[in-house]
């Protein structure tokens, strides 16, 4: 088989391309080609799918925690197979609920501005899930945008509306998950007193953890 990336041709056949084999989950197989991951879509009639145009798209945006695609894949018919994007070293999720204070304030800020810039472009948040984490040389990177979607809402409304978003997917997905379903209620009771996550994690103390912090919040 010929895939086109980008202006790239690479020609494989199936098993060299089975070789590559990396990961897969409803919506996609995942490959490794170098420095290069490849996402094939499956046919799953329920799962959204980015555009040729979309993807042409997100190419523009230079994003420092969320990883988006980088070329369109599409076979010898022109028709989109997947998208490429960068590969990078996953480590296991756990350390993330190693990390101190400090680097977890410091990540959360930096996907924070991401989301804005995302709101920038016209790009609406969807569809968050903690396996879109991933941890690699102990930084936070949001993956597999499938669930954004370009819209004409303008900045500040977008704006709102990814902010919270993300903000709750953050609070109650990622700190919540270290607490049991009774407590996480009482989580998000004291987050909506603070007037947004970053004053939240105010008070997070530069060496504790996700979890400690989360426990001492709802004590």
């Amino acid at each position: 088989m010929r895939l086109h990336i980008g202006k790239k041709i690479i020609g494989m056949s199936a098993e060299e391309l089975d070789k590559l084999y990396l990961n897969e989950g409803s919506e996609a197989v995942l490959y490794r080609l170098g420095d290069t991951v490849l996402k094939f879509y499956k046919e799953n009639p329920l799962v959204d799918r980015l555009s040729k145009e979309d993807i042409e798209y997100f190419k523009t945006i230079k994003c420092k925690r969320f990883v988006l695609p980088d070329d369109s894949i599409v076979d010898d018919g022109d028709n989109l197979v997947g998208y490429s994007s960068g590969y990078l070293e996953e480590e296991p999720f756990r350390k993330i609920f190693q990390m101190n204070g400090s680097t977890i304030r410091d990540e959360i800020l930096l996907l924070l501005d991401d989301v804005r810039l995302l709101s920038k472009h016209g790009i609406e948040i969807d569809d968050l899930h903690l396996s879109n984490l991933l941890v690699s040389d102990n930084k936070i990177y949001f993956v597999d945008p499938g669930g954004f979607h370009r819209t004409d809402e303008d900045f500040n409304s977008l704006y709102k509306i990814n902010k919270y978003r993300f903000e709750k997917f953050i609070v109650d997905d990622l700190f919540g998950s270290t607490l049991a379903k009774k407590n996480r209620k009482k989580l998000e009771m004291a987050f909506s007193r603070s007037s947004d996550l970053c004053t939240f994690l105010e008070e997070m103390e530069d060496e504790e953890n996700i979890k400690n912090f989360a426990k001492k919040v709802i004590r």
